[in-house]
């Protein structure tokens, strides 16, 4: 009777070698265990070749960086229309589409002169607001100044209340006529005039080209500094 743990005689009058399959599969386990380690690696490492190539030292891929230093940023400009983006002072031209006004004055008064030689006076518990200006039309087509509404616009007080002009501006001495259209490319002077409450502290002007096809943001010019310092 055979030893159960010894195998029969080989072919060639050899025995047979123990064959553990156990032993087997571990080593195939370790086999392939290295192999996908070492695909590992050489992925990492092309990855990393890749990456080095492609970006600068210490920068990060998935953070879009502005190469341009602040000194090649563009200076903020005005807005489509030509607005400022906070307002204007007296003596700066100021726009709105195709309207270029430059305030040269502001100042109250009782009384204003009057193309005839005589001066109208605001009556009781009231004053005028008088702005001395220069217009330049920018624009593509005539500006009437005193008869028409080629530019809109308002006195605003400290309360934010709004004032018109007054009527019949080209009677106002110094005023373009009735229907004098100033033409493309020209400019004139000009002086809006308001009445308002003798206490009303006045402190911004807008104004804006009259457009119906075209809805655009007031250009604002401050007041208060020039009528506190006698402008």
């Amino acid at each position: 009777m055979s030893d159960p743990d010894t195998l029969p005689p080989t072919p060639n009058g050899g025995t047979q070698r123990n064959r553990n399959p156990w032993k087997l599969a571990t080593y195939c386990l370790t086999v392939a265990l290295l192999g996908t380690f070492c695909g590992l690696i050489y992925s990492l490492t092309t990855s990393n070749d890749t990456e080095g190539k492609n970006s600068t030292p210490g920068s990060n891929p998935s953070i879009w960086e502005d190469p341009r230093s602040l000194d090649e940023s563009s200076p903020i400009s005005p807005g489509p229309s030509g607005e400022a983006p906070d307002g204007y002072e007296v003596g700066e031209k100021a726009r709105s589409g195709g309207a270029v006004v430059t305030i040269v004055k502001v100042y109250e008064s009782d009384t204003i002169p009057t193309v005839d030689g005589d001066k109208q006076k605001a009556g009781g518990e009231a004053k005028y607001v008088i702005l001395e200006a220069l217009v330049l039309n920018d624009a593509k087509q005539s500006m009437d100044l005193t008869c028409g509404l080629p530019i809109a616009n308002a006195l605003l007080d400290d309360d934010g209340r709004r004032y018109d002009t007054i009527d019949d501006l080209s009677e106002v001495e110094g005023n373009p006529e009735c229907n004098a259209q100033l033409q493309p490319g020209f400019k004139d002077e000009m002086r809006f005039v308001y009445r308002v409450p003798a206490d009303v502290k006045v402190t911004t002007w807008e104004f804006e080209e009259y457009d119906l096809e075209e809805d655009r943001k007031p250009s604002v010019i401050r007041l208060s500094k020039a009528i506190a310092e006698g402008a």
